[in-house]
């Protein structure tokens, strides 16, 4: 059977709160992911909060982010759940304005980077709360090593 391990963070609505959230994905994966995957991860997550951050709160709204990563055997799952309007990290909001279309476009290509990393990528809103699971898999070690 293989060995299961979690963690969980809570984040602030604070882009600076990412700097943090780098550390501890550098924490949990260091010593027993490939970096590519620790990269992907990283990208991922990074990606998904600055998101939510930015669109998925209204401005004085408070907002409580938790991310969660769980590895199981070769499988490290990442979940993310906010208390935010309905929002889905994984789709860019259209813009409303000249401004939100440059916006719009750096949340585009962040999507992009997501959809590109992940191996697997599902979002639901229940309860109130929107739910973004993020997969990913270690590839085994090849033989010739």
């Amino acid at each position: 059977m293989a060995n299961s391990e979690a963690s969980r963070l809570v984040l602030r609505k604070d882009v600076a709160e990412l700097k943090r959230l780098a550390g501890w994905i550098e924490g949990f994966t260091q010593e027993r992911t490939s970096p590519d995957v620790s990269f992907a991860v990283q990208l991922c997550l990074e990606e998904a909060v600055a998101n939510i951050i930015m669109y998925g709160a209204r401005r004085d709204d408070p907002l409580e982010i938790a991310v969660e990563l769980e590895r199981n055997g070769e499988n490290l799952v990442a979940r993310i759940e906010d208390n935010g309007q309905q929002f889905d990290p994984t789709r860019a909001p259209p813009p409303v304005s000249a401004r939100s279309l440059e916006e719009a476009k750096v949340g585009e290509l962040g999507i992009h980077l997501m959809r590109s990393f992940a191996t697997g990528m599902d979002y639901e809103r229940r309860d109130g709360r929107n739910r973004l699971t993020l997969r990913f898999v270690e590839p085994p070690l090849s033989a010739a090593e």
